[in-house]
């Protein structure tokens, strides 16, 4: 549900995928690489799944991993026939007392796997008649979603993330706070930039969750957190689970302290905000209850959950990003589909916590995964990822082993190439300057296959893909698929792979801020104005030291330093923004850094008044028959620098009068 540090500089490279928000906490995590793969050679043999053996998988690659990514501690669970079959912790709760992770004891934070109960406690409201998945919902708030397109948002636009809402950061989730803002305050206050018509385009949502969890308060009449706990915490008897934020009293003393990395000191009890979609605090063990109350058709120990139709429901594929493409996004769910079977499941992230559950619908086994600590950047998505993987080919490989087949090549109009960022994007606010940074490249190789640099191995190496069919395309070496849209000119208009969940497209990057132009344009930029701000006290120096006066006077000399001084601001404001986006952005979405925001913005905009005494300067210069043409092209240059540093500022929107984004 966040976005991660990680989110912002390689998601400055993959913007937003998942190991990413670095900005938006509440990440799903990424399904399992090669979430479609299917045996290539001889059959795979299938282990027994037993208590055992289970252990004996996960006891020989968890410990190791979770010291190499730097993590304090984890918990594994599987179900499966209606029991848990294996529940244990890796190490510790909290390592000032070295206290080993008890997975029936102590508390984790699943983070978006929260929304699974949102999207249940819905799915109930449905079942009473009081939500219409196909309605309009407004007509369940008290504010009004503005109408930026004919067609309303729908609570089934909301379930599959294709709502249309552009990605929030502010206020996400925060430390050292009390208590969580009111909800219906938080989401009234500002509705986030309507990017996308709804049903249209896959773009993952925690302000879209937390209206979904507002219009369940205001239907049934009773608050978002005591719902869940009477409605499905409840009934799954998850007595160690809470969506309270603080924890309730009984529960405060069992909580796994959280950490930045295995080295470093606890971090405070996160709140998220936005509850609905990331607040959920819960035990190891009782996650394995509340998977086995799912797979039991919704029968929990202590009464009916869902109905099995409504199950039903929620794990029927709703909506694709492309055609052809295999995962889908079921009500609230998303595939994981390995090696031929139904997976269905949900990731999360908290800013410390990491987690990911999967279900094996037809074969009655889920496997939950939660770590206490976010670790190095490039650790906590790959193991989560490794073990999902290792499990599904022990306990379930492929049930048949298909014979090769020769891929036909594949004739295009010509050769694929562009520019695409993630639909899954701030819009509108002062964060949508992380779109620049996020974009990647579509690259025709030499040998015929193509790179899509946002597509990384657990390396950080860009895949290369081959093109098996029109529009499908396998990775190198593995199965895992890439899907394309083309449209009639032989252009691609969109990307997507199965190694992720289908909650986003890869888009083509308009002109207007394409990496391209732009990073060149703004390095010009900012060098030209880096030279007249450094010359302006060398030249200062060098009279001094010679006893010269300057060569200005007047209100020539007036303006030359006021494009100086405009100069200086325009750097700070952009040197400072990229620090903000890439090394604070935690303190941004705590909404901890508001004063030195608006220094930002105020020397954004005293760096684009810059424009009027360059362009006073360069027009007396250019009327001047005695100005020379150095000092006439150098306060021409000065237009120009500013001119762009003006549309930087308009285009991602650096100035405003409120600091939501």
């Amino acid at each position: 549900m966040i976005l991660r540090k990680s989110l912002i500089i390689p998601l400055l490279a993959a913007t937003w995928l998942s190991a990413v928000p670095a900005v938006m906490a509440q990440d799903p995590a990424p399904a399992a690489p090669g979430a479609t793969a299917t045996a290539q050679t001889a059959a795979p043999i299938s282990h027994p799944l037993t208590r055992d053996d289970v252990e004996l998988m996960v006891d020989g690659f968890l410990p190791y991993a979770l010291k190499r990514g730097d993590i304090a501690g984890a918990v594994v669970t599987v179900v499966k026939d209606g029991q848990i079959l294996f529940a244990k912790g890796y190490g510790v709760a909290d390592r000032e007392t070295n206290e080993p992770v008890d997975p029936d004891k102590h508390l984790f934070r699943p983070g978006s796997i929260s929304k699974l109960f949102t999207w249940i406690a819905v799915m109930q409201q449905v079942e009473a008649g009081r939500i219409d998945l196909d309605a309009d919902i407004n007509q369940y708030l008290d504010f009004k979603i503005p109408n930026s397109w004919p067609e309303p948002i729908t609570m089934r636009h909301v379930m599959t993330h294709t709502a249309g809402f552009a990605e929030t950061v502010r206020d996400l989730i925060v430390r050292g706070q009390d208590h969580p803002l009111e909800l219906e305050k938080l989401l009234s206050r500002w509705v986030p930039e309507r990017s996308y018509k709804p049903g249209t385009v896959p773009a993952y949502s925690n302000y879209a969750t937390a209206l979904a969890g507002l219009i369940v308060q205001r239907v049934s009449g009773e608050k978002f957190e005591d719902y869940i706990d009477k409605h499905i915490l409840a009934p799954a008897n998850m007595k160690h689970s809470s969506m309270a934020q603080p924890l309730p009293a009984h529960l405060a003393p069992l909580m796994s302290k959280g950490y930045a990395s295995s080295r470093e000191p606890a971090q405070d009890f996160e709140i998220v905000n936005h509850a609905p979609a990331g607040s959920l605090t819960a035990s190891g063990a009782d996650m394995g209850r509340f998977m086995i109350a799912l797979l039991n058709q919704g029968e929990g120990p202590g009464g009916r959950i869902l109905k099995p139709e409504s199950l039903a429901q929620m794990w029927k594929p709703q909506y694709r990003p492309l055609p052809g493409q295999e995962l889908a996004m079921g009500l609230g769910f998303y595939e994981q589909n390995r090696n031929g079977y139904r997976i269905m499941g949900h990731g999360g992230d908290t800013t410390l916590f990491h987690s990911d559950l999967a279900m094996w619908l037809d074969e009655g086994v889920g496997l939950y995964i939660s770590f206490n600590s976010t670790g190095d950047d490039m650790s906590r998505g790959p193991i989560r990822n490794e073990l999902h993987r290792m499990f599904a080919d022990r306990y379930f490989p492929a049930k048949a082993a298909p014979e090769p087949a020769e891929a036909e090549p594949v004739t295009r109009k010509v050769p694929v190439g562009g520019t695409f960022y993630m639909s899954r994007r701030a819009e509108g606010t002062l964060v949508s300057m992380i779109n620049l940074f996020g974009q990647g490249d579509l690259i025709t190789n030499e040998d015929g296959t193509a790179t899509f640099t946002l597509f990384r191995d657990y390396a950080g190496i860009p895949k290369r893909w081959r093109e098996v069919a029109p529009d499908r395309w396998q990775e190198v070496g593995t199965d895992s698929l890439m899907h394309t849209k083309t449209d009639e000119n032989g252009r691609v208009t969109g990307i997507t792979t199965d190694d992720y969940p289908a909650i986003f497209i890869a888009q083509p990057v308009p002109a207007s801020i394409n990496k391209g132009w732009n990073l060149l344009a703004l390095g010009i930029a900012m060098a030209i104005a880096l030279f007249a701000v450094i010359w302006w006290p060398v030249a200062a120096l060098v009279r001094r030291r010679y006893g010269r006066p300057h060569p200005l006077t007047g209100q020539h000399l007036l303006a030359d330093r006021l494009v100086r001084g405009s100069a200086l601001m325009m750097v700070g404001c952009l040197t400072g923004f990229a620090l903000v986006m890439t090394l604070a952005i935690d303190p941004l979405m705590f909404g901890e850094i508001d004063l030195v925001l608006r220094l930002l913005q105020l020397a954004g905009l005293l760096g684009v008044l810059g424009l009027l005494p360059a362009g006073w300067r360069a027009w007396k210069l250019w009327t001047d028959p005695a100005a020379g043409w150095w000092a006439r092209i150098r306060a021409s240059l000065m237009i120009l620098v500013f001119a762009y540093f003006l549309y930087f500022v308009e285009q991602f929107h650096l100035i405003s009068f409120a600091l939501d984004y």
